[in-house]
């Protein structure tokens, strides 16, 4: 029974968390393709400007609606591994649409088709990180209180034998 209730729970928060990523990749995009298509900014300070657009309400979203979490933010136990989980992707991110960017720039001559490559290019740089992203933040940052209630819980019972059990 807490097994099924903990696989409920997981499936739960996993929409939520592709919802909340939906959102702030929204965000991430529109700034991407604004600073490198419309202001023509450099690739690399594009993505970064647009990884904080995204990173910033994607940590809103993430701690208060999808790990459902309240209170005032810890700096150490949310807030700081939060910034390590997401720096990395976004680095990532960043780094694979540079790379990108170097091989097809000097091909691609039409501003408007190079734009809409790198800014695919750069969506689709987060997806091998999206599962890893949601375990680490699950595991490591927002979802850590409720594991560590549940094995609390767990062990607390395990103590009681079921004989005196209600």
């Amino acid at each position: 029974m807490l097994r099924r209730l903990g696989q409920v729970r997981l499936v739960s928060v996993f929409t939520r968390f592709a919802a909340g990523t939906v959102v702030s990749t929204a965000c991430s995009q529109l700034t991407f393709v604004l600073l490198f298509g419309v202001v023509q900014v450099g690739v690399a300070a594009s993505g970064a400007v647009a990884f904080l657009a995204g990173a910033i309400p994607n940590f809103f979203i993430h701690r208060f609606w999808t790990w459902r979490r309240s209170g005032p933010v810890g700096m150490r136990r949310e807030l700081l591994p939060y910034l390590a989980v997401i720096t990395f992707s976004g680095l990532v991110a960043t780094a694979l649409t540079t790379g990108v960017d170097r091989l097809v720039g000097g091909v691609l001559r039409d501003h408007v088709v190079h734009t809409a490559v790198i800014a695919i290019v750069f969506s689709l740089s987060y997806l091998p990180l999206f599962v890893v992203k949601f375990a680490l933040l699950d595991r490591l940052v927002f979802g850590c209180d409720d594991t560590v209630r549940r094995r609390r819980a767990r062990d607390s019972r395990d103590q009681v034998p079921t004989s005196t059990r209600a």
